[in-house]
């Protein structure tokens, strides 16, 4: 379904979740996606800290709500990053409030392939 013209965008990247990952002392144990999203998930990624760049802020829908949030998650958790419009209503709402409260950068076409190119080399 091809969106409507008049239906606003962001260009963003875009990544998936990881689907095990380590966890505690010493990553004995095994855990699957993160607390807040499911292995898998697609995530849009919004922000990052740049200089350090471990973690981005991202949205997603939530593991167990379902209900589309925004959080800041390590940047290592995901994985398969590429570059793509969202349409999706409930992101653009939660992006125009992240970049209302937050001094956030634009997001286009060569911030998105950005954090494509660098975000791995963080991992």
């Amino acid at each position: 379904m091809n969106p409507e013209p008049t239906q606003e965008f962001f260009c963003t990247a875009i990544g998936n979740i990881v689907a095990e990952r380590p966890y505690g002392p010493g990553g004995e144990e095994i855990r699957t996606g993160t607390k807040h999203f499911r292995p898998g998930a697609k995530v849009y990624i919004i922000d990052w800290f740049p200089g350090t760049c471990s973690d981005v802020v991202v949205i997603g829908h939530h593991r167990k709500s379902n209900r589309p949030i925004k959080a800041i998650i390590k940047a290592k958790y995901i994985e398969n990053l590429r570059v793509k419009n969202c349409y999706s209503l409930a992101a653009v709402r939660l992006i125009k409030e992240h970049q209302a409260i937050q001094p956030a950068p634009e997001l286009t076409q060569e911030f998105a392939e950005t954090l494509c190119q660098v975000l791995p080399h963080w991992r």
